[in-house]
């Protein structure tokens, strides 16, 4: 562990400290301790040489990358690395309706024209019909929210294109440990880990992997510099060291017990409650935990009822209750969890529908989002332009991004949703531009 035992060094010295940060390693928390600066010893992320280059060097030999890049912005900042290495101002790009916000962000940033292929499709047929001659590189999400995995000829069909390829693999850092081929490094240019979501690492670090020659390393460097602090946190580089450290010695043994306590836990569950676990046909993520009743019943409910007992679940939907275990959860995790859901009230209530629209483009963007707007109830934005994004939660994808126009059916669902409305200025308005702008 090169930082690790890089940043021990450091602090043996027993410094005085006249230079950042300003709690001066006094704080009364170990922690505090590793909050160090770029000095002698510590080397520096934006131009890596010594233990920072080291770490990012066994990251890119254990995934099997031809560079691995720190980004202590998240994945956040490794997906806008990625998509400015990758594309230039002006390019189209085909990406899922689904994929994060970050993505619709980079597309922001950069100019970039996107295409979407829809959830209720074929995603292989989809991208057929919208690949062209202007068409630069398709960005995909796998595994999804849900653990749900891309099938490998969706990734040959890209590769035969020569269409660059980013994969946000936020979700899937881990399942080298499961499997190589669950992972899209194999084919992507480039792929982005968030390691804190399934790995131990701290909130907020992430790895953007350079899977191909196609792009240089120090191209890639440069790109994700735009993204970072000049200040990057020694914390957090610390515990992706840690990560990895556990990752090599450990993780093979220690994600065979999680996915025997997965599969143990789904066989006792279905057996003893009527609650189930939902995977998809085809590549799916087994350590990722669907738990959805055989009845339409309230989750929010049931999610506070966990929370009384000691459970706290990623998220709860009318699509149900979405937990996401690591290889660092014990047995006893999934023997507690299986006795709440035995205890807890079921009540019963109706599902939210769920619906995917297809509104008119009728702009990019970057031009919606930075033209002046007005707020003005969803019925009186029919047939305006929206510059800002409309995104039901659940199940949390936008069904309205800046530059798109209200329609007759959106303002009808929009009305009549009782979920969630994020990304909103009012609850039940919406921003769209004036009509003389």
């Amino acid at each position: 562990m090169k930082l690790v035992e890089g940043l021990n060094r450091v602090i043996e010295e027993h410094l005085v400290h006249f230079e950042m940060p300003g709690h001066k390693g006094r704080i009364e928390q170990d922690i505090y301790k590793y909050d160090v600066t770029e000095i002698a010893g510590t080397d520096n992320l934006t131009n890596p040489k010594d233990i920072i280059l080291q770490t990012m060097e066994l990251i890119s030999k254990t995934f099997g990358s031809y560079q691995s890049f720190i980004s202590v912005n998240g994945a956040t900042g490794a997906i806008f690395g990625a998509m400015s290495t990758a594309f230039k101002p002006g390019d189209e790009i085909i990406m899922m309706r689904s994929s994060h916000i970050c993505v619709y962000d980079g597309a922001f940033l950069l100019g970039l024209r996107p295409k979407y292929t829809f959830s209720d499709g074929d995603l292989l047929e989809q991208l057929k019909e919208l690949v062209s001659d202007e068409t630069k590189g398709v960005i995909l999400t796998s595994p999804s929210f849900y653990g749900e995995i891309i099938g490998d000829e969706i990734f040959e069909w890209i590769v035969s294109k020569d269409l660059i390829l980013v994969v946000d693999e936020s979700h899937g850092s881990h399942l080298k440990l499961i499997d190589d081929e669950l992972s899209s490094m194999r084919y992507a240019d480039i792929v982005v880990h968030s390691f804190h979501k399934t790995l131990p690492s701290m909130t907020q670090t992430a790895i953007m992997h350079l899977c191909s020659p196609r792009f240089s390393k120090s191209y890639a460097q440069k790109n994700l510099k735009l993204f970072q602090s000049t200040s990057p946190s020694y914390v957090l580089m610390r515990s992706l060291d840690i990560a990895t450290d556990i990752y090599i010695s450990q993780g093979k043994e220690l994600m065979q017990e999680l996915l025997s306590n997965c599969e143990e836990f789904k066989r006792d569950l279905e057996e003893k409650t009527d609650f189930r676990i939902i995977y998809q046909e085809g590549k799916q993520d087994k350590t990722r935990l669907l738990i959805r009743h055989i009845h339409s019943v309230d989750y929010a409910h049931i999610d506070d009822e966990l929370r009384k007992m000691g459970i706290q679940t990623e998220f709860q939907s009318q699509q149900g209750l979405l937990l996401m275990p690591s290889i660092m959860n014990i047995k006893e995790d999934f023997v507690r969890l299986l006795d709440a859901l035995q205890r807890v009230d079921i009540l019963k209530k109706a599902r939210i529908t769920y619906k995917v629209f297809r509104p008119e483009k009728a702009m990019e963007i970057r031009q919606a989002f930075l033209r002046p707007s007005q707020l003005c109830s969803y019925r009186e934005a029919l047939g305006r332009i929206v510059s800002e994004y409309v995104i039901p939660y659940p199940p949390g994808s936008p069904i309205l991004v800046p530059g798109e126009i209200m329609n007759e059916e959106l303002v009808d669902y929009l009305e009549d949703f009782r979920g969630n409305i994020v990304g909103l200025e009012k609850e039940g308005f919406v921003n769209v531009l004036l009509e003389e702008a």
